[in-house]
């Protein structure tokens, strides 16, 4: 895919339509009734309750087990999976453990570029979550693990490499698609569960993106690619694969408190405890509110306050902020969102202001339209002095046409790429595609 040559006319009008069609199917989904399967899962993971966010082993499990509406009936290809889903039900069922492969892949070309103005790259997971007491009590306990490879695909660069190649500063185009994960066991945890699940704690190897800041559109399985909505570009990140602890619960039934801290030196794709050695931590407390308990993934808002020490080997400053993240549920097919974020620049943090608004409309059962705004602040400390604001808008479309595998094209507008400071505005499209097993 070559953008170089695509009118900026052309893909206006092509954001201002895909908006106008959706809104017209937003209609038509009003007066149709769609078969609700909120309670019907391929294996029966439905029972998981997740003390993270939706890219959390456990919520990631139950969420692809998850029967779905879809577009087209491939019954060759259910027959072939079926003696798959069937044997992880009974696995399930005697065991308590769960297992499951994912594949994300991503396609993007983007309209200018510092060099490369291609890429492909793919993020795999096999990963299981199992069981070991208290099952149906409300007090779980279960180990979790996952095995994961973040790579590019034949001779292009990594999605994550295209966002460097054009210039992106905090607002990357494809964030987390990389190509310097190796295959490692980034999640190996406890998690255990008190009170009805309402509360408990994870120690271990963890995703810290699964616990801080959690957010709906936190994940690789929504609308969204850009940086600007799927990791606030303000908050103090580490490795994926870092050795922390996590300890959540609610101290009313509409208010949690949570308290967070990781290995602030640790890699993505490295197993490598040696960093821990070091004492530097990513650290974090958070408070939150929901109407219920119910209710939480969906309509919430909570603020996080972090700070991360200095890296003294690595040469980078000590560096703290806060994040507030807010979404709610406006109707059945309608998901919206704000964030904000605010750092001193420290850290490594990509930005020291940043805000994004959007929304996910379910058009019908096996499609949704996703839409967001961003803008960032780029960090001084981490990019340099005298560069832009970051501005960028993203749309995509997700059809699912099978229960196992989705579709999403996606657009996005770049404006005052910070780093490439001879371009006022560039285009991004891309195709993904994600397989559920």
């Amino acid at each position: 895919m070559n953008l170089k040559s695509s009118p900026d006319l052309l893909l206006l009008l092509l954001l201002i339509s895909s908006l106008t069609w959706a809104g017209e199917q937003a209609e038509v989904q009003e007066k149709d009734e769609i078969k609700s399967s909120e309670d019907a899962y391929q294996s029966g993971y439905g029972e998981i309750t997740e003390l993270g966010g939706p890219d959390g082993v456990s919520e990631e499990l139950k969420r692809n087990d998850k029967e779905r509406e879809f577009s087209y009936q491939f019954d060759t290809a259910q027959r072939v999976f079926k003696p798959w889903f069937d044997w992880k039900r009974r696995v399930n069922d005697e065991q308590g453990l769960k297992l499951g492969f994912q594949a994300y892949f991503l396609y993007q070309g983007a309209s200018e570029s510092l060099g490369e103005d291609s890429a492909a790259g793919g993020i795999y997971r096999f990963q299981g979550s199992w069981t070991v007491f208290g099952r149906g009590t409300g007090h779980e306990g279960r180990l979790e693990y996952r095995v994961e490879n973040r790579s590019s695909l034949g001779s292009l660069i990594a999605p994550t490499s295209l966002g460097n190649e054009v210039g992106a500063a905090a607002l990357n185009t494809a964030f987390g698609y990389s190509g310097s994960f190796d295959t490692d066991l980034a999640v190996l945890n406890w998690t255990q569960g008190f009170n009805d699940n309402t509360a408990g704690f994870a120690v271990g190897r963890l995703a810290f993106d699964v616990y801080l800041d959690a957010f709906a559109f936190q994940t690789f399985s929504r609308g969204f690619l850009n940086r600007a909505f799927v990791v606030n570009p303000t908050l103090g990140t580490t490795g994926i694969g870092s050795l922390g602890a996590v300890a959540k619960g609610f101290v009313s039934d509409q208010v949690w408190l949570g308290g967070l801290v990781f290995d602030g030196n640790a890699v993505s794709g490295n197993f490598d405890f040696d960093t821990f050695r070091e004492h530097e931590w990513l650290k974090a407390a958070e408070i939150g509110w929901t109407p219920s308990f119910s209710r939480r993934r969906t309509d919430k808002i909570q603020f996080t306050y972090w700070d991360k020490d200095e890296r003294i080997a690595a040469g980078v400053s000590s560096g703290h902020g806060w994040a507030v993240s807010a979404s709610w549920q406006m109707r059945d097919n309608l998901l919206t969102f704000f964030r904000v974020g605010h750092s001193n620049g420290g850290a490594g943090v990509a930005a020291e202001n940043a805000a994004s608004i959007g929304m996910e409309l379910s058009t019908r059962a096996d499609q949704a339209f996703s839409a967001g705004l961003g803008w960032a602040e780029p960090s001084e400390k981490t990019h340099g002095t005298g560069l832009k604001d970051e501005y960028i808008a993203e749309v995509s479309y997700k059809f699912q046409l099978s229960k196992n595998f989705s579709l999403l094209p996606d657009i996005q507008l770049l404006i005052n790429p910070a780093l490439n400071p001879e371009e006022d505005k560039i285009w991004v499209a891309g195709l993904r595609a994600i397989l559920t097993l």
